[in-house]
């Protein structure tokens, strides 16, 4: 969960940062280059952290995909589609009518 929650941040980062550059477009067009300055470093920043946990997703999901490849399609259809469901010994069919 805390992988998806990094790749979820990367993409918010990667999205400010381009808003950051079209701020810095505006700002250039009406001559006030010194604000223009700190939303440049904010975007290069924000576009390099976004960046960095994006592939780090992209790398997991591309190694998780190779390993898949080297698998027999039957041992891959036991991994893909394995479901874990809980098995409680208590439980009768009257709970669940």
């Amino acid at each position: 969960m805390i992988k998806q929650t990094r790749f979820y941040l990367g993409l918010m980062l990667i999205v400010q940062s381009v808003s950051c550059f079209f701020l810095v477009i505006c700002y250039l067009f009406k001559d006030k280059k010194n604000t223009a300055g700190p939303f440049t470093i904010l975007g290069v920043i924000s576009a390099v952290a976004g960046g960095f946990l994006v592939a780090e997703r992209v790398k997991e999901r591309f190694d998780t995909e190779m390993i898949l490849d080297s698998l027999s399609p039957e041992d891959r259809d036991a991994v893909i589609m394995r479901h874990d469901i809980p098995v409680d010994d208590t439980a009768d069919e009257a709970e669940f009518n």
